[in-house]
């Protein structure tokens, strides 16, 4: 099942001469010798096409407000934000028409052949 941590759940700690927000704790299913980051971007007003993969899980990290849709429920992420979705689970982002939109995937495992659409 798809989980969601909000930044703004946390609040950032003042360092020295940077400050740190902790946003999520995350067991994944398995452990995983290797990891792929991949870095989406989304035009104004787009949206990509649901998939799901089969083997991996997906750690995604909004770095400005988007949409996330996971099965039939559809998740407001701001900047910061972080989502994870289990294999299976069908999904996809969606841009506002106001900006594009930028995601960090990261694939756990690194499986580059697992992604599925309909």
């Amino acid at each position: 099942m798809v989980k969601i941590f909000h930044a703004s759940d946390n609040e950032p700690v003042k360092r020295a001469g940077y400050s740190a927000q902790y946003i999520a704790d995350v067991v994944f299913r398995e452990p995983a010798e290797t990891a792929g980051f991949i870095l989406v971007r989304i035009p104004a007003g787009g949206r990509t096409k649901a998939h799901y993969h089969s083997n991996l899980e997906e750690v995604f990290i909004a770095m400005n407000p988007m949409k996330l849709g996971v099965a039939t429920e559809i998740f407001e992420m701001e900047e910061g934000d972080v989502a994870l979705v289990e294999p299976g689970e069908e999904h996809w982002f969606e841009a506002p028409s106001t900006h594009d939109v930028t995601v960090v995937a990261v694939k756990i495992p690194n499986l580059k052949d697992d992604k599925v659409t309909k």
